[in-house]
Protein backbone atom coordinates (compact mmCIF):
# COMPACT_ATOMS: atom_id res chain seq x y z
CA UNK A 1 0.00 0.00 0.00
CA UNK A 2 1.29 3.64 -0.77
CA UNK A 3 2.13 6.07 1.52
CA UNK A 4 -0.73 8.16 0.13
CA UNK A 5 -3.38 5.40 -0.11
CA UNK A 6 -2.80 4.01 3.75
CA UNK A 7 -2.74 7.73 4.97
CA UNK A 8 -6.28 7.91 3.30
CA UNK A 9 -7.50 4.94 4.67
CA UNK A 10 -6.71 5.84 8.02
CA UNK A 11 -8.35 9.55 7.85
CA UNK A 12 -11.71 7.96 6.34
CA UNK A 13 -11.76 6.00 9.77
CA UNK A 14 -11.09 8.62 11.82
CA UNK A 15 -13.65 10.66 9.66
CA UNK A 16 -16.04 8.46 10.22
CA UNK A 17 -15.52 7.93 13.83
CA UNK A 18 -15.70 11.90 14.42
CA UNK A 19 -18.94 12.07 12.37
CA UNK A 20 -20.62 9.13 14.37
CA UNK A 21 -19.34 11.19 17.87
CA UNK A 22 -21.37 14.63 16.18
CA UNK A 23 -24.48 12.61 15.68
CA UNK A 24 -24.28 11.32 18.88
CA UNK A 25 -23.75 14.14 21.10
CA UNK A 26 -26.94 15.58 18.86
CA UNK A 27 -28.65 13.18 19.63
CA UNK A 28 -27.83 13.40 23.29
CA UNK A 29 -28.16 17.56 23.63
CA UNK A 30 -31.39 18.22 25.29
CA UNK A 31 -33.52 21.02 23.97
CA UNK A 32 -32.03 23.63 26.59
CA UNK A 33 -28.77 23.05 24.93
CA UNK A 34 -27.66 21.21 27.39
CA UNK A 35 -26.33 17.38 27.79
CA UNK A 36 -28.13 14.46 29.79
CA UNK A 37 -24.73 14.58 32.00
CA UNK A 38 -23.45 17.44 33.67
CA UNK A 39 -20.29 18.38 31.45
CA UNK A 40 -17.66 21.08 32.17
CA UNK A 41 -16.55 21.87 28.33
CA UNK A 42 -18.57 19.21 25.84
CA UNK A 43 -20.73 22.09 24.82
CA UNK A 44 -17.82 23.95 23.35
CA UNK A 45 -16.29 20.74 21.81
CA UNK A 46 -19.21 19.72 20.12
CA UNK A 47 -20.04 23.47 18.65
CA UNK A 48 -16.65 22.99 17.38
CA UNK A 49 -17.28 19.45 15.75
CA UNK A 50 -20.30 20.40 14.40
CA UNK A 51 -19.29 23.70 13.19
CA UNK A 52 -16.58 21.57 10.91
CA UNK A 53 -18.39 18.90 10.07
CA UNK A 54 -21.68 19.94 8.91
CA UNK A 55 -22.90 23.44 10.20
CA UNK A 56 -26.24 23.46 8.08
CA UNK A 57 -27.51 19.81 9.60
CA UNK A 58 -26.15 20.82 12.69
CA UNK A 59 -27.50 24.57 13.26
CA UNK A 60 -29.83 23.88 15.68
CA UNK A 61 -27.45 22.17 18.03
CA UNK A 62 -24.85 24.64 17.46
CA UNK A 63 -27.52 27.75 18.34
CA UNK A 64 -28.84 25.87 21.41
CA UNK A 65 -25.48 25.29 22.64
CA UNK A 66 -24.45 28.90 22.15
CA UNK A 67 -27.45 29.81 24.14
CA UNK A 68 -26.46 27.49 26.66
CA UNK A 69 -22.65 28.44 26.92
CA UNK A 70 -23.84 32.15 27.69
CA UNK A 71 -26.05 30.98 29.97
CA UNK A 72 -23.60 28.62 31.78
CA UNK A 73 -22.82 29.89 35.63
CA UNK A 74 -19.04 31.31 35.95
CA UNK A 75 -18.03 29.43 39.39
CA UNK A 76 -14.91 28.38 40.50
CA UNK A 77 -15.69 25.01 38.17
CA UNK A 78 -15.74 27.14 35.25
CA UNK A 79 -13.37 25.52 32.87
CA UNK A 80 -12.59 28.27 30.48
CA UNK A 81 -9.35 27.49 28.81
CA UNK A 82 -10.80 24.22 27.72
CA UNK A 83 -14.10 26.10 26.41
CA UNK A 84 -12.09 28.95 25.30
CA UNK A 85 -9.61 26.87 23.41
CA UNK A 86 -12.50 24.84 21.44
CA UNK A 87 -14.35 28.56 20.55
CA UNK A 88 -11.07 29.91 19.28
CA UNK A 89 -10.33 26.95 16.93
CA UNK A 90 -14.20 27.16 16.08
CA UNK A 91 -14.45 28.87 12.14
CA UNK A 92 -16.98 31.64 11.58
CA UNK A 93 -17.58 32.22 15.43
CA UNK A 94 -17.11 35.58 15.78
CA UNK A 95 -14.69 37.69 18.62
CA UNK A 96 -18.06 39.19 19.64
CA UNK A 97 -19.53 35.97 20.17
CA UNK A 98 -16.68 34.65 21.87
CA UNK A 99 -16.45 37.28 24.34
CA UNK A 100 -19.84 37.34 25.27
CA UNK A 101 -19.81 33.31 26.34
CA UNK A 102 -16.82 34.01 28.36
CA UNK A 103 -17.67 37.14 30.04
CA UNK A 104 -16.85 37.17 33.77
CA UNK A 105 -14.92 34.35 34.30
CA UNK A 106 -11.56 33.85 34.80
CA UNK A 107 -8.65 31.96 34.11
CA UNK A 108 -7.90 28.85 36.61
CA UNK A 109 -4.20 28.19 35.73
CA UNK A 110 -4.08 24.89 38.04
CA UNK A 111 -0.36 23.48 38.64
CA UNK A 112 -1.12 21.04 35.56
CA UNK A 113 0.76 21.07 32.36
CA UNK A 114 -1.84 20.73 29.48
CA UNK A 115 -4.29 23.44 31.50
CA UNK A 116 -1.01 25.79 31.44
CA UNK A 117 -0.42 25.11 27.79
CA UNK A 118 -3.92 25.58 27.03
CA UNK A 119 -3.65 29.20 28.74
CA UNK A 120 -0.86 29.52 26.36
CA UNK A 121 -2.26 28.62 22.98
CA UNK A 122 -5.56 31.12 23.67
CA UNK A 123 -3.27 33.83 24.53
CA UNK A 124 -1.25 33.28 21.09
CA UNK A 125 -5.06 32.99 19.28
CA UNK A 126 -5.72 35.92 21.09
CA UNK A 127 -3.10 38.55 20.75
CA UNK A 128 -0.31 38.44 18.63
CA UNK A 129 1.64 41.96 19.52
CA UNK A 130 5.43 42.29 20.81
CA UNK A 131 4.28 42.20 24.49
CA UNK A 132 2.16 38.71 24.22
CA UNK A 133 4.81 37.36 21.79
CA UNK A 134 7.54 37.99 24.65
CA UNK A 135 5.00 36.85 27.80
CA UNK A 136 3.97 33.89 25.75
CA UNK A 137 7.69 33.24 25.61
CA UNK A 138 8.42 33.20 29.03
CA UNK A 139 5.05 31.09 29.93
CA UNK A 140 6.28 28.06 27.40
CA UNK A 141 9.84 28.56 29.22
CA UNK A 142 8.05 28.55 32.62
CA UNK A 143 5.98 25.30 31.18
CA UNK A 144 9.36 23.60 30.16
CA UNK A 145 10.75 24.16 33.13
CA UNK A 146 7.91 22.90 35.34
CA UNK A 147 7.08 19.79 33.28
CA UNK A 148 9.42 18.46 30.39
CA UNK A 149 11.57 15.81 31.32
CA UNK A 150 12.38 15.02 27.63
CA UNK A 151 11.23 13.27 26.59
CA UNK A 152 8.06 13.44 28.22
CA UNK A 153 5.52 15.78 29.82
CA UNK A 154 5.12 15.55 33.40
CA UNK A 155 1.23 15.59 34.50
CA UNK A 156 1.84 17.18 37.62
CA UNK A 157 5.83 18.04 38.81
CA UNK A 158 6.96 14.57 39.43
CA UNK A 159 4.16 12.82 38.02
CA UNK A 160 3.63 11.29 34.67
CA UNK A 161 0.74 10.27 32.87
CA UNK A 162 0.87 8.87 28.93
CA UNK A 163 -2.86 10.35 28.68
CA UNK A 164 -1.91 13.67 29.69
CA UNK A 165 1.73 13.60 27.94
CA UNK A 166 -0.46 12.89 24.60
CA UNK A 167 -2.49 15.50 25.31
CA UNK A 168 0.10 18.16 25.93
CA UNK A 169 1.73 16.75 22.72
CA UNK A 170 -1.08 17.13 20.38
CA UNK A 171 -1.39 21.22 21.73
CA UNK A 172 2.16 21.73 20.78
CA UNK A 173 1.82 19.61 17.55
CA UNK A 174 -0.76 21.69 16.81
CA UNK A 175 0.15 25.14 17.72
CA UNK A 176 1.20 27.20 14.54
CA UNK A 177 4.69 28.13 16.71
CA UNK A 178 7.99 26.27 15.04
CA UNK A 179 9.20 26.01 19.01
CA UNK A 180 6.01 24.07 20.30
CA UNK A 181 6.04 21.79 17.44
CA UNK A 182 9.92 20.99 17.44
CA UNK A 183 9.22 19.48 21.33
CA UNK A 184 6.28 17.87 19.88
CA UNK A 185 8.10 15.98 17.54
CA UNK A 186 10.78 14.76 20.45
CA UNK A 187 7.68 13.80 22.63
CA UNK A 188 5.66 11.78 19.98
CA UNK A 189 8.50 8.64 19.63
CA UNK A 190 7.17 7.72 23.21
CA UNK A 191 3.74 7.41 22.27
CA UNK A 192 4.95 5.06 19.68
CA UNK A 193 6.51 2.95 21.91
CA UNK A 194 4.37 3.31 24.23
CA UNK A 195 1.26 2.06 21.65
CA UNK A 196 3.67 -0.20 20.16
CA UNK A 197 1.14 -2.84 18.03
CA UNK A 198 -1.22 -3.44 20.60
CA UNK A 199 -2.66 -0.25 20.22
CA UNK A 200 -2.88 0.99 23.81
CA UNK A 201 -1.53 4.32 24.18
CA UNK A 202 -2.17 5.65 27.55
CA UNK A 203 -1.78 2.84 30.12
CA UNK A 204 0.28 4.96 32.69
CA UNK A 205 -0.82 7.11 35.27
CA UNK A 206 -4.02 9.32 35.74
CA UNK A 207 -6.52 8.73 33.35
CA UNK A 208 -5.27 5.09 32.10
CA UNK A 209 -7.16 3.80 29.26
CA UNK A 210 -9.44 6.63 28.90
CA UNK A 211 -10.64 7.96 25.21
CA UNK A 212 -9.42 11.10 24.80
CA UNK A 213 -6.05 10.34 25.37
CA UNK A 214 -5.80 7.64 23.15
CA UNK A 215 -7.52 10.48 20.00
CA UNK A 216 -4.77 12.70 20.86
CA UNK A 217 -2.06 10.25 20.94
CA UNK A 218 -3.59 9.14 17.52
CA UNK A 219 -3.08 12.49 15.91
CA UNK A 220 0.41 13.42 16.68
CA UNK A 221 1.27 9.59 15.58
CA UNK A 222 -0.54 10.04 12.56
CA UNK A 223 0.98 13.46 11.64
CA UNK A 224 4.44 12.52 12.39
CA UNK A 225 4.23 9.38 10.14
CA UNK A 226 3.47 6.32 12.79
CA UNK A 227 1.33 4.89 10.68
CA UNK A 228 1.26 1.12 11.85
CA UNK A 229 1.50 2.52 15.49
CA UNK A 230 -2.06 4.90 14.83
CA UNK A 231 -3.43 2.31 13.14
CA UNK A 232 -3.43 0.03 16.16
CA UNK A 233 -5.06 3.03 18.29
CA UNK A 234 -7.43 3.04 15.49
CA UNK A 235 -8.37 -0.04 15.53
CA UNK A 236 -9.01 -0.31 19.80
CA UNK A 237 -11.75 3.07 19.35
CA UNK A 238 -13.56 1.68 17.11
CA UNK A 239 -13.62 -1.57 18.69
CA UNK A 240 -14.37 0.11 21.83
CA UNK A 241 -17.28 1.72 19.87
CA UNK A 242 -18.46 -1.66 18.88
CA UNK A 243 -18.71 -2.93 22.02
CA UNK A 244 -19.97 -0.34 23.92
CA UNK A 245 -22.56 1.18 20.71
CA UNK A 246 -20.71 4.51 20.87
CA UNK A 247 -17.38 5.70 22.18
CA UNK A 248 -17.00 4.92 25.61
CA UNK A 249 -15.12 6.54 28.30
CA UNK A 250 -13.08 4.42 29.08
CA UNK A 251 -11.43 2.06 26.49
CA UNK A 252 -10.02 -0.71 28.96
CA UNK A 253 -13.86 -1.37 29.83
CA UNK A 254 -16.24 -0.76 27.04
CA UNK A 255 -19.85 -0.37 27.63
CA UNK A 256 -22.84 0.68 27.46
CA UNK A 257 -23.50 4.20 29.67
CA UNK A 258 -25.53 3.34 33.04
CA UNK A 259 -28.29 6.04 34.30
CA UNK A 260 -25.59 7.13 36.82
CA UNK A 261 -22.21 6.80 35.68
CA UNK A 262 -19.44 7.50 37.76
CA UNK A 263 -16.48 6.84 40.28
CA UNK A 264 -18.61 4.79 42.60
CA UNK A 265 -20.69 2.92 39.91
CA UNK A 266 -18.92 -0.52 39.45
CA UNK A 267 -20.59 -0.39 35.90
CA UNK A 268 -18.04 2.38 34.81
CA UNK A 269 -14.35 1.46 36.26
CA UNK A 270 -12.05 3.53 34.88
CA UNK A 271 -14.01 7.06 36.35
CA UNK A 272 -12.33 9.49 38.09
CA UNK A 273 -14.57 12.12 40.13
CA UNK A 274 -14.09 14.67 37.98
CA UNK A 275 -14.67 13.02 34.54
CA UNK A 276 -17.73 13.92 32.35
CA UNK A 277 -18.54 11.85 29.73
CA UNK A 278 -19.91 13.98 27.13
CA UNK A 279 -16.52 16.03 27.94
CA UNK A 280 -14.58 13.38 26.74
CA UNK A 281 -17.04 12.42 23.40
CA UNK A 282 -16.62 15.75 22.17
CA UNK A 283 -13.26 16.40 23.16
CA UNK A 284 -11.97 12.90 21.35
CA UNK A 285 -13.98 13.81 18.91
CA UNK A 286 -12.67 17.08 18.26
CA UNK A 287 -9.04 15.39 17.73
CA UNK A 288 -10.36 12.36 15.64
CA UNK A 289 -11.32 15.19 13.22
CA UNK A 290 -8.11 16.78 13.35
CA UNK A 291 -6.50 13.40 12.09
CA UNK A 292 -9.10 12.85 9.52
CA UNK A 293 -8.44 16.35 8.23
CA UNK A 294 -3.90 15.94 8.46
CA UNK A 295 -2.16 16.26 4.95
CA UNK A 296 -0.01 12.85 4.18
CA UNK A 297 3.42 12.58 5.94
CA UNK A 298 6.87 12.91 3.77
CA UNK A 299 7.78 9.89 5.62
CA UNK A 300 7.05 6.99 7.18
CA UNK A 301 8.39 5.97 10.49
CA UNK A 302 10.17 2.87 10.96
CA UNK A 303 8.55 0.80 14.61
CA UNK A 304 9.89 2.31 17.54
CA UNK A 305 12.43 0.50 19.47
CA UNK A 306 11.05 -2.21 21.41
CA UNK A 307 12.82 -1.00 24.82
CA UNK A 308 13.60 2.45 26.01
CA UNK A 309 13.44 3.65 29.22
CA UNK A 310 14.30 6.86 31.16
CA UNK A 311 14.15 8.25 34.81
CA UNK A 312 10.75 8.76 34.74
CA UNK A 313 9.55 5.62 32.45
CA UNK A 314 10.42 2.06 32.13
CA UNK A 315 9.23 0.13 29.12
CA UNK A 316 10.24 -4.02 27.87
CA UNK A 317 9.03 -5.64 25.09
CA UNK A 318 9.42 -9.43 23.73
CA UNK A 319 8.12 -11.36 21.17
CA UNK A 320 5.39 -12.39 24.29
CA UNK A 321 4.21 -9.51 25.59
CA UNK A 322 4.83 -5.69 26.77
CA UNK A 323 5.50 -3.86 30.19
CA UNK A 324 5.16 -0.33 31.16
CA UNK A 325 5.81 1.09 34.48
CA UNK A 326 6.05 4.58 35.95
CA UNK A 327 9.23 4.70 38.08
CA UNK A 328 7.72 8.20 40.18
CA UNK A 329 4.27 9.77 41.43
CA UNK A 330 2.60 11.03 44.41
CA UNK A 331 -0.82 8.97 44.42
CA UNK A 332 -2.16 5.61 43.55
CA UNK A 333 -3.15 6.76 39.94
CA UNK A 334 0.33 7.90 39.28
CA UNK A 335 2.13 4.91 39.82
CA UNK A 336 1.77 1.02 40.32
CA UNK A 337 3.47 -1.40 42.22
CA UNK A 338 3.75 -4.04 39.50
CA UNK A 339 4.31 -2.78 35.78
CA UNK A 340 1.14 -2.93 33.35
CA UNK A 341 1.61 -5.94 31.15
CA UNK A 342 -0.11 -6.52 27.76
CA UNK A 343 0.40 -10.19 26.68
CA UNK A 344 0.58 -10.85 22.67
CA UNK A 345 0.86 -8.43 19.41
CA UNK A 346 -1.30 -6.49 17.17
CA UNK A 347 -4.98 -6.96 17.16
CA UNK A 348 -4.90 -10.10 19.39
CA UNK A 349 -3.37 -8.65 22.12
CA UNK A 350 -4.56 -9.14 25.48
CA UNK A 351 -4.24 -6.35 29.01
CA UNK A 352 -3.03 -9.17 32.00
CA UNK A 353 -1.56 -6.84 34.36
CA UNK A 354 -4.13 -3.77 33.98
CA UNK A 355 -3.31 -0.35 35.31
CA UNK A 356 -4.54 0.08 38.61
CA UNK A 357 -5.06 2.96 41.44
CA UNK A 358 -7.56 5.54 40.80
CA UNK A 359 -9.28 8.95 42.27
CA UNK A 360 -8.43 9.28 46.19
CA UNK A 361 -9.74 12.37 46.72
CA UNK A 362 -13.21 11.15 46.52
CA UNK A 363 -15.29 7.99 47.04
CA UNK A 364 -14.32 5.87 44.18
CA UNK A 365 -14.18 1.99 43.17
CA UNK A 366 -10.39 2.51 43.61
CA UNK A 367 -8.27 2.23 47.48
CA UNK A 368 -5.87 1.06 49.18
CA UNK A 369 -6.40 -2.22 48.47
CA UNK A 370 -6.67 -1.53 44.83
CA UNK A 371 -2.61 -1.18 45.13
CA UNK A 372 -0.71 -4.04 43.79
CA UNK A 373 1.39 -4.35 46.86
CA UNK A 374 1.43 -6.45 50.24
CA UNK A 375 -0.85 -6.00 52.94
CA UNK A 376 -1.48 -7.38 56.30
CA UNK A 377 -5.24 -8.57 55.40
CA UNK A 378 -7.75 -5.99 54.96
CA UNK A 379 -6.48 -3.43 57.31
CA UNK A 380 -2.88 -2.74 56.70
CA UNK A 381 -1.56 -1.66 53.11
CA UNK A 382 1.60 -1.00 51.65
CA UNK A 383 2.42 2.76 50.89
CA UNK A 384 4.74 3.12 47.49
CA UNK A 385 7.98 5.01 48.68
CA UNK A 386 9.50 4.91 45.24
CA UNK A 387 11.44 2.58 42.34
CA UNK A 388 14.39 2.62 40.38
CA UNK A 389 15.63 0.66 37.34
CA UNK A 390 18.40 -1.32 38.29
CA UNK A 391 19.33 -2.81 34.75
CA UNK A 392 17.51 -2.58 31.39
CA UNK A 393 15.90 -5.42 32.43
CA UNK A 394 15.51 -4.98 36.28
CA UNK A 395 13.57 -2.89 38.68
CA UNK A 396 13.80 -1.99 42.45
CA UNK A 397 10.57 -0.99 43.92
CA UNK A 398 10.74 -0.04 47.83
CA UNK A 399 7.48 0.14 49.99
CA UNK A 400 6.16 0.86 53.79
CA UNK A 401 3.69 -1.71 55.16
CA UNK A 402 3.39 -0.84 59.37
CA UNK A 403 6.35 0.94 59.66
CA UNK A 404 8.92 -1.26 57.76
CA UNK A 405 10.37 -0.77 54.46
CA UNK A 406 9.85 -3.38 52.18
CA UNK A 407 11.02 -4.04 48.75
CA UNK A 408 10.21 -5.44 45.50
CA UNK A 409 12.31 -6.66 42.53
CA UNK A 410 10.80 -7.24 39.25
CA UNK A 411 13.06 -9.09 36.26
CA UNK A 412 11.46 -8.61 32.35
CA UNK A 413 12.94 -11.47 30.58
CA UNK A 414 11.89 -12.35 27.23
CA UNK A 415 9.17 -15.19 27.97
CA UNK A 416 9.11 -14.49 31.66
CA UNK A 417 8.08 -11.81 34.48
CA UNK A 418 9.65 -12.50 37.76
CA UNK A 419 8.43 -10.49 40.92
CA UNK A 420 9.92 -11.15 44.50
CA UNK A 421 8.38 -9.73 47.26
CA UNK A 422 10.77 -9.25 50.43
CA UNK A 423 9.33 -7.22 53.67
CA UNK A 424 12.08 -8.01 56.38
CA UNK A 425 10.43 -7.98 60.31
CA UNK A 426 7.25 -8.93 60.56
CA UNK A 427 5.89 -12.36 61.55
CA UNK A 428 6.35 -14.89 59.23
CA UNK A 429 2.41 -16.12 57.63
CA UNK A 430 1.51 -12.37 58.82
CA UNK A 431 2.03 -10.59 55.54
CA UNK A 432 0.21 -11.18 52.35
CA UNK A 433 2.90 -11.10 49.56
CA UNK A 434 2.15 -9.99 46.22
CA UNK A 435 -1.56 -8.68 46.03
CA UNK A 436 -1.05 -8.57 41.70
CA UNK A 437 -4.42 -7.91 40.08
CA UNK A 438 -5.02 -9.64 36.84
CA UNK A 439 -7.62 -8.67 34.59
CA UNK A 440 -10.69 -10.37 35.60
CA UNK A 441 -12.07 -10.92 32.43
CA UNK A 442 -9.08 -13.21 31.57
CA UNK A 443 -9.81 -16.74 32.42
CA UNK A 444 -7.23 -18.58 35.72
CA UNK A 445 -7.11 -22.04 36.70
CA UNK A 446 -5.37 -23.09 39.75
CA UNK A 447 -3.95 -26.09 39.03
CA UNK A 448 -1.42 -26.64 42.32
CA UNK A 449 -0.97 -24.86 45.36
CA UNK A 450 1.77 -22.77 43.87
CA UNK A 451 1.21 -22.79 40.10
CA UNK A 452 -1.80 -21.10 38.16
CA UNK A 453 -2.29 -21.27 34.39
CA UNK A 454 -4.11 -19.18 32.07
CA UNK A 455 -5.03 -21.25 28.95
CA UNK A 456 -6.40 -18.67 26.62
CA UNK A 457 -3.03 -16.46 26.83
CA UNK A 458 -0.88 -19.42 26.99
CA UNK A 459 0.39 -17.84 30.58
CA UNK A 460 1.42 -19.90 33.82
CA UNK A 461 2.36 -18.23 37.35
CA UNK A 462 4.19 -20.15 39.46
CA UNK A 463 5.67 -19.62 42.91
CA UNK A 464 7.80 -20.39 45.77
CA UNK A 465 4.95 -20.46 48.50
CA UNK A 466 1.35 -21.44 47.89
CA UNK A 467 -1.03 -19.21 46.06
CA UNK A 468 -3.98 -17.54 47.04
CA UNK A 469 -6.20 -16.78 43.96
CA UNK A 470 -9.74 -14.44 44.53
CA UNK A 471 -11.22 -13.66 41.37
CA UNK A 472 -13.52 -10.20 41.23
CA UNK A 473 -11.57 -9.38 44.31
CA UNK A 474 -10.86 -5.57 43.61
CA UNK A 475 -11.04 -3.35 40.87
CA UNK A 476 -8.64 -2.18 37.75
CA UNK A 477 -9.07 0.67 35.48
CA UNK A 478 -10.37 -2.47 33.54
CA UNK A 479 -13.01 -3.39 35.68
CA UNK A 480 -13.26 -6.10 37.93
CA UNK A 481 -9.78 -8.09 38.49
CA UNK A 482 -8.61 -10.92 39.93
CA UNK A 483 -6.14 -10.80 42.87
CA UNK A 484 -3.12 -13.19 43.82
CA UNK A 485 -1.71 -13.15 46.72
CA UNK A 486 0.78 -15.20 49.12
CA UNK A 487 1.79 -15.66 52.59
CA UNK A 488 5.17 -17.25 53.29
CA UNK A 489 5.31 -20.10 55.93
CA UNK A 490 8.83 -19.05 57.28
CA UNK A 491 11.05 -16.22 56.08
CA UNK A 492 9.92 -13.01 54.81
CA UNK A 493 10.45 -13.50 51.08
CA UNK A 494 9.14 -15.20 47.90
CA UNK A 495 9.00 -15.07 44.36
CA UNK A 496 5.98 -15.10 41.54
CA UNK A 497 7.12 -16.22 38.16
CA UNK A 498 4.84 -15.26 35.44
CA UNK A 499 5.95 -17.25 32.23
CA UNK A 500 5.00 -17.33 28.79
CA UNK A 501 4.64 -20.51 25.91
CA UNK A 502 5.48 -23.11 28.21
CA UNK A 503 4.41 -26.54 27.31
CA UNK A 504 1.96 -26.39 30.77
CA UNK A 505 0.49 -23.11 30.22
Amino acid sequence: MSLSLGHDALRNRCQTLAKRIADDLATRQLTTGHFEQPDFYAKAFAVNLWTRIDPVKFVPNIDRALDALKSEPRNKTYHREFIEYALLDTPGLSSENITDILRGTKQQCPDVANWQMLGLINRQKRKAGLTAKLLNHAHFGFILLRYWRAPVFMDRPDCFSAQYHAFCTALLSDSPNKRHQRTANRATKILAQLAGTHGFANLLGRGAGQSFGAACALYVLLKAGYRDEAGAILHRLEDAVLNAGELPLNLLAPAPLPENPGPENPQTPGWYSYNRHDDYLAFAGYWLLKASQLPAPKHIRSPASETASNKIVTQFSSSYYHAQMTLCGRQNFDVSGTPVIVSGQGKSARIFLPPTGGEQDAPSLYDEASQPLPAIGETEFARFLGARQISDNKIDVSFELAGIVGQRTIELQNARVIITDQVPGHEPGKVDLFRILIDGNIGLTQIAEDTIICPELGIKLTASTPLDMIPQAKFSAAGPATRISAKTGQGNCATLTISWGGSDA
